[in-house]
C-alpha cells in the first residue's frame, strides 16, 4: 500500500508496512493526495435543505469506532447506510475524513486557514443511484463505482483511522447525492473530485464517530495483519522473533467443514501470539506434540528479524510431513530459528488431515461448483500462500519471494502445487525433500506423493461415511470430529504398487480443478507451474536400511507396518520379490543385483533401493525441467543423526530436516561438532535456495543444476559433491523396466 506524508505513527511496525511504497507522492505536490486542508461538505453546497440520513452498523452517531475498524485492529470497513437522494438523483459519492485539526492535537475547531490538514480514509464516486449502503468489510465497490485517494495514496480502498493521540478524534463519513456521474480515472484527486462534485449536489448526510491510539506499549509493537493486531515472542537470539498461532482461515467447523477455507475471524486489540494453535485432529501417536487437537486448527506460525530492514526478507513456507494424516506444524523439528538468522523469514502452518482434509463423495463434489472434492488439506496450503501474498510484508517478508518446500506427504504437497493453476504465481521456487517420482516407477503408488482420481475417491469416500452411517452431508458435518476421524489412519488396499507398500487412504485428488492432471499428463503438456525445483532422497528411506541394521530386521518375524515395503530381507524372499515385481525382467534385475545368502540379499535389496530413488527422481527432473523451463537441482542425502538408534535409522526419511533447518538447538539429541558444520552447510544451500534460487554460494562447494546427460546428483550430509546415480547397466535397467509400467 501507498502512504504519503503520514505524521509519525506510534505504532512502528504499521509505519514500516505502509511507508516503503513513496513513489505515488509525485502524483500531486501539495496537498498531498491523502491530505486536505478541509471537510469535503464544508467545500461543497447541496442544492436544497434536505439531508441525508446516514448510519453506520458498527456505531451510533457520535461514539467511538470500533478498534476493528481502525488501523490498530482489522481495518475493516465499518458499513454505511443512508437514505435515498432527491428525485433526479444519479450517484453518489462517499468521503471519510478526520477532522481538520493541527497534527492530531486537542481543542476547538480551526478554520480551514489555520488548520492542520485533515486525513481522507475513503473515497468513492458514482456508486449507483439505487445502491444506499455499503456493506461492513467491505471488499469490492459496487459495479461502476470507483476508489478515490485516501492516505495510502491514489485509487485505494478503505484505510481506518490510525489517530496519534489517546484523545478521541472525529471521523467524518460524508455522503453526497449528485444529479450526475462523474469522470473515473485511478488518478483522480480530491481537489478534482470536489471540483467535479460542485454545482450537481442534491443532498449530503454525514455521521461522526471518534477515534483514539489504544493505549499500552503492546500497540507500539504490535504488527498489522488483514484480522488485527498480533506481537510475538522473542527467540533464542533476540535478533529473531516468533509469532505463533496466527490464524490463517476461519474455523472449519459445521458448515465449513469440507468446504474451501474462509477468511480468518477477525479480531479487536492486540492478539498475543505467544502460542502454537491446536494440532488438526489426527490419531494420536506415541511422541505427539502436547498441544490440543481441534477443528479450530488453521492457524500460521512466522519466525522473522526483529528489527526492520531495508530489504525485505525472502519467505520460506514449510509443509509438514505425516502420509496426510498426522503432523503438525509446531514440530520443534520445523522450528525456524536457523533460517531466520540467515536471512529468511520460515513460515509454517497447520493445514487439515485425513478424513477431514480428505474426504471426497459425490455429495461433496456437487455441492463444490466445481464438481470436485477430496484437497481441502491442499486449499488450506493455497490459503497459507495467498495470506502471505497479503501479509507478510508488515512481518518483513517479501512477497515476490516465496519458496515452499516439504518432506515427504510435505513434499507431496509441494509437487501438487506445483501443478496447481490455483497457485500459480503464489511462489517461485519448489522444495521437495523425498519422492519426486518418475511418473512410470511405481514405488510413486504408495509414497506420499500417491494420488487418487476423482471417482475412486469418491466410492472410497461413500465406504468410509457408509461405516459412519449416513451419507447426510448435514449429519457428517454436525458429527464429532473424533468420530469423523476414527478409522481413518488406513491404507488404500486397491492400489497396485507390486509390492506390499501401499498409499494411505486419504490423500490428494486429480479432480480437475485444484489438481486438474496427474503427473505424466501435467508434464506432457508442460502444465506445470515455471517454477525453480529441488527434489531429493535419502539413502535409508523407501526400502534401503542401514548395513547395520540387516541381522536384527531379519530376526523379526511379523509383517511390516501396513503401507511400508518389506525391509526384514532373506534370499528367498528378494528372489520372489523380484519375480513378482519385474516379471519378464526379473532375471536382469538378479544379474545386477545377485546375491547367494541372505546378507547379500539384505545387501542386494539396498543397492536396488537406493539406485531406483535416484534414477527415478532423476528420470523425473528430465521431464519437470523440459516443461518448466527452470532449473532442477537434486541431491542424495546421506548422514544418520547421532544416538543409540543411528544404526537401525541410518539416514532415516526425515533425517535431513533438523540439518536443513539449522535447527540442531531444537531437539534434544547428542549431535557432534561434526553434525554442526554439517548443519551450517545444508542450512547455507536451503538460505541460499531460498534467497535466489540456487544453492551455491561462498564457501559451498559447488551443487551443479541437473543436467540430463550427467546421470550424477549431489551428494549431501557424509560428504559434498556430485555422485553417479548408479551404474549405467543399472539405470539401462530402470528405463526398461519404468517404460513397461502405465504412467501416472
Amino acid at each position: 500500500m501507498k502512504l504519503l506524508n503520514i505524521q509519525a505513527i506510534a505504532i512502528a511496525t504499521i509505519a514500516a508496512t505502509l511507508s516503503p511504497v513513496m513513489a505515488a507522492q509525485s502524483a500531486q505536490s501539495t496537498p498531498d493526495v491523502g491530505h486536505v486542508p478541509a471537510l469535503a461538505t464544508s467545500l461543497v453546497k447541496p442544492k436544497s435543505t434536505t439531508a441525508l440520513k446516514v448510519t453506520s452498523p458498527a456505531f451510533a452517531d457520535g461514539a467511538r469506532i470500533p478498534a476493528d475498524n481502525t488501523q490498530y485492529g482489522a481495518n475493516r470497513f465499518p458499513g454505511l447506510q443512508w437514505t435515498a437522494g432527491p428525485r433526479g438523483t444519479r450517484s453518489y459519492v462517499i468521503i471519510v475524513q478526520g477532522d481538520p485539526r493541527r497534527d492530531g492535537q486537542t481543542g476547538s475547531r480551526a478554520t480551514p486557514s489555520a488548520a492542520g490538514q485533515t486525513s481522507i480514509h475513503f473515497s468513492a464516486i458514482n456508486l449507483p443511484a439505487n445502491v444506499t449502503s455499503l456493506a461492513a468489510g467491505l471488499s469490492a465497490l459496487p459495479a461502476g463505482a470507483s476508489y478515490g485517494p485516501n492516505v495510502h495514496g491514489l485509487a485505494e480502498p478503505y484505510a481506518g483511522p490510525h489517530t496519534h493521540t489517546s484523545v478521541p478524534q472525529p471521523y467524518h463519513f460524508q455522503v453526497f447525492a449528485l444529479n450526475t456521474k462523474l469522470t473515473a480515472s485511478h488518478t483522480l484527486t480530491f481537489d478534482q473530485i470536489i471540483a467535479a462534485m460542485q454545482g450537481h449536489v442534491l443532498a449530503s448526510g454525514e455521521i461522526t464517530a471518534t477515534s483514539a491510539k489504544p493505549e499500552g506499549e503492546q500497540y507500539a509493537k504490535a504488527v498489522r495483519t488483514e484480522s488485527g493486531l498480533v506481537t510475538g515472542v522473542a527467540g533464542r537470539d533476540s535478533a529473531v522473533t516468533i509469532y505463533k498461532g496466527i490464524p490463517y482461515a476461519a474455523p472449519p467447523v459445521g458448515a465449513l467443514r469440507w468446504r474451501p477455507p474462509a477468511p480468518a475471524q477477525a479480531w479487536e486489540g492486540v492478539r498475543k501470539a505467544d502460542q502454537f494453535g491446536p494440532l488438526c485432529p489426527q490419531p494420536a501417536e506415541p511422541g505427539m506434540p502436547p498441544q490440543a487437537m481441534s477443528e479450530d486448527c488453521l492457524t500460521l506460525n512466522i519466525w522473522t528479524a526483529s528489527a526492520v530492514e531495508a530489504t525485505p526478507r525472502p519467505v520460506y513456507v514449510w509443509i509438514y510431513g505425516g502420509g496426510f494424516i498426522g503432523g503438525t506444524g509446531a514440530s520443534p523439528d520445523f522450528d525456524g530459528e536457523g533460517l531466520a538468522r540467515k536471512g529468511v523469514l520460515v513460515v509454517t502452518f497447520n493445514y487439515r488431515l485425513g478424513a477431514l482434509g480428505f474426504l471426497s463423495t459425490p455429495e461433496l463434489s456437487a455441492e463444490s461448483g466445481h464438481k470436485a472434492s477430496g484437497n481441502y488439506g491442499l486449499l488450506d496450503d493455497i490459503a497459507v500462500l495467498q495470506w502471505v501474498q497479503r501479509n507478510i510484508a508488515a512481518f518483513g517478508g517479501d512477497p515476490k519471494r516465496v519458496t515452499i518446500g516439504g518432506q515427504s506427504a510435505g513434499a507431496g504437497s509441494v509437487g501438487f502445487l506445483s501443478m496447481s493453476p490455483l497457485a500459480t504465481g503464489l511462489f517461485q521456487q519448489s522444495i521437495a525433500q523425498s519422492h519426486a517420482r518418475d511418473p512410470r516407477d511405481p514405488e510413486l503408488r504408495y509414497l506420499s506423493v500417491s494420488y487418487r482420481q476423482q471417482q475412486a475417491a469418491e466410492q472410497a469416500g461413500l465406504r468410509y461415511v457408509d461405516a459412519k452411517g449416513t451419507h447426510d452431508l448435514a449429519a457428517l458435518r454436525a458429527m464429532p470430529w473424533q468420530q469423523v476421524v476414527e478409522g481413518s489412519n488406513t491404507i488404500d488396499a486397491n492400489v497396485d504398487t507390486l509390492s506390499s507398500g501401499k498409499p494411505p487412504l486419504f490423500r490428494p485428488v486429480v479432480d480437475g480443478w485444484v489438481i486438474p492432471q496427474g503427473y505424466s499428463a501435467t508434464m506432457a503438456a508442460n502444465a506445470q507451474n515455471k517454477v525453480i525445483y529441488i527434489a531429493g532422497n535419502n539413502s535409508d528411506e523407501t526400502g534401503a536400511v542401514p548395513e547395520t541394521a540387516f541381522a536384527t530386521l531379519r530376526a523379526r518375524t511379523g509383517p511390516p507396518r501396513a503401507g511400508n515395503p518389506q525391509v526384514n530381507v532373506t534370499l528367498e524372499a528378494f528372489r520372489s520379490n523380484a519375480r513378482a515385481k519385474f516379471g519378464a525382467l526379473a532375471d536382469d534385475f538378479l544379474k545386477l543385483y545377485p546375491a547367494t545368502n541372505d546378507d547379500e540379499a539384505a545387501l542386494a535389496s539396498n543397492q536396488a533401493a537406493r539406485d531406483n530413488s535416484r534414477i527415478s527422481t532423476w528420470s523425473w527432473a528430465r521431464a519437470w525441467e523440459k516443461g518448466s523451463g527452470k532449473p532442477v537441482y537434486t541431491y542424495f542425502w546421506t548422514h544418520a543423526q547421532p544416538g543409540p538408534g543411528a544404526a537401525m535409522r541410518g539416514a532415516f526419511h526425515g533425517s535431513e530436516i533438523n540439518y536443513a533447518f539449522g535447527n540442531l538447538y531444537a531437539t534434544n539429541r547428542p549431535w557432534t561438532d561434526e553434525d554442526k558444520r554439517i548443519a551450517d552447510t545444508m542450512s547455507s544451500y536451503w538460505a541460499n535456495i531460498i534467497k535466489t534460487g540456487n544453492p551455491n554460494g561462498a564457501g559451498l562447494p559447488q551443487w551443479p543444476a541437473y543436467d540430463a546427460g550427467a546421470a550424477s546428483v549431489m551428494r549431501l550430509g557424509e560428504d559434498w559433491g556430485t555422485m553417479p546415480i548408479a551404474t549405467p547397466e543399472r539405470i539401462d535397467f530402470w528405463q526398461r523396466f519404468f517404460a513397461t509400467q502405465q504412467p501416472w
